[in-house]
């Protein structure tokens, strides 16, 4: 068997009796050292001196001992480089720093004024004047009672009636300038116009809101009739007098059916379908509806017969001398040998024809050998009523006579020079 002479593990000398035991100095076991190397050539380590401090002549712990706190620790097995590193103390990722609840306030600010600065812009671009403009002069050409009555407004702000807005299509209808016109003048933006543009009140208490004006007129009615009482499409409406005319106000631009009737029993009536125009250069129509006048014929064919009994009663034996008073009577007075041949004929169809007739415009034809048409007055005269066939003589107030052909037949009085119709009420 082997002997060591130095201990493996601390180097201490070894004598005799300690090579089957364990080492004095530091314990190790010598026996199972050898038997484990017994096969082995032993390198027995030089000898180490022995320290002079005391603390070196401490016990060395016994190589298995040494082997488990090496695996305890097992940095010290590792390379010095990775036990540098292992003593380190790891790196881990800094948390985030949290964010202050006042910042994001902020931010959610700062985003929202810039929203609405750009939706202000946009808005404005939208609702722009010129924008609206456009829009509102389509609406009220359209000929769509909704669209008008809501585009539209007169000077005080309200809007019109749903007649009013029905007036003003039948403008449209008769008359093809009219929506040129109206879109001129809205255009135009005049405020001297009868249609131009103006404020009324703000789109989301931001955006100026347009409407279209419409201006009102004032219809002057000059009429001989006694207290009369005038209706607009049916309806009455007030009047009020000045300079002998009768005035109605707040009449928008339209297609009106205006009648005028006496209040008393005399049953005087005068119907006419008006128009009030668009046009900015007046703002007052005038019409004249006259009443029906007393016949003086019956005066006239009194006053003749009297002559006539005054000339035979008379036993003048000058026969040729009355004879030339009553040619010279005829002579000096056209219009009453006219009305006594009327009176004398006293034919049935010319009273027939005498009346009231509704056309484009209206024509009346009153007893007393007046007429209306239209705006146009004067007097007339049946010069011809032989089977349905009438002539009439026009004599205009301020001059001018012009006669005119009809066809005549159950109260229709046709015109094949203008190929139009009058039919009597």
């Amino acid at each position: 068997m082997k002997t060591l002479e130095y201990c493996p593990n601390c180097g201490t000398h070894l004598d005799k009796e300690n090579q089957g035991g364990f080492c004095p100095n530091c314990g190790f076991n010598l026996k199972k050292y050898l038997e484990e190397n017994a096969d082995e050539t032993v390198e027995e380590p030089e000898p180490t001196p022995a320290p002079n401090n005391p603390e070196a002549e401490k016990k060395v712990e016994p190589k298995e001992q040494a082997a488990e706190n090496v695996q305890e620790t097992p940095q010290e097995s590792q390379p010095v480089e990775q036990r540098q590193q292992a003593s380190q103390p790891t790196q881990s990722t800094p948390p985030a720093p949290k964010r202050k609840k006042g910042h994001g306030k902020i931010i959610a600010l700062i985003i929202l004024i810039i929203i609405l600065i750009g939706g202000y812009f946009v808005g404005n671009m939208y609702y722009s004047q010129a924008r609206q403009t456009q829009s509102l002069q389509d609406e009220v050409t359209s000929g769509t009672t909704s669209k008008m009555k809501d585009a539209l407004i007169n000077e005080d702000g309200d809007q019109f009636s749903t007649d009013q807005i029905g007036a003003l299509k039948r403008l449209y209808s008769k008359s093809s300038s009219a929506i040129k016109d109206i879109e001129a003048q809205i255009s135009e933006n005049q405020s001297n116009n009868t249609f131009y543009i103006k404020q009324s009140g703000k789109y989301f208490l931001l955006y100026p809101k347009y409407k279209v004006v419409m201006k009102t007129k004032t219809l002057n009615i000059d009429t001989n009739i006694n207290n009369p009482t005038f209706s607009i499409d049916g309806k009455s409406v007030a009047a009020r007098s000045a300079n002998g005319e009768y005035r109605i106000d707040d009449m928008s631009a339209g297609v009106y059916d205006l009648k005028v009737s006496s209040n008393k029993k005399s049953n005087q009536t005068k119907s006419k379908q008006i128009s009030i125009s668009t046009d900015n250069e007046e703002t007052d129509i005038s019409m004249n509806v006259q009443k029906p006048k007393k016949s003086k014929k019956t005066t006239k064919k009194a006053d003749s017969d009297n002559e006539k009994s005054s000339e035979d009663s008379d036993n003048d034996s000058d026969s040729d001398i009355d004879s030339n008073d009553d040619s010279d009577s005829d002579s000096d007075e056209d219009s009453d040998v006219d009305d006594s041949s009327d009176d004398t004929s006293d034919d049935s169809s010319d009273d027939s024809i005498v009346g009231q007739y509704s056309g484009d415009p209206d024509l009346s034809l009153y007893s007393d050998g007046t007429y209306d048409l239209g705006d146009q007055t004067g007097t007339y005269k049946i010069v011809e009523n032989n089977d349905g066939h009438v002539k009439i003589q026009y004599n205009r107030d301020g001059g001018g006579s012009i006669t005119e052909s009809y066809d005549y037949s159950d109260g229709e009085l046709h015109s094949s020079k203008y190929d139009q119709s009058w039919y009597k009420d």
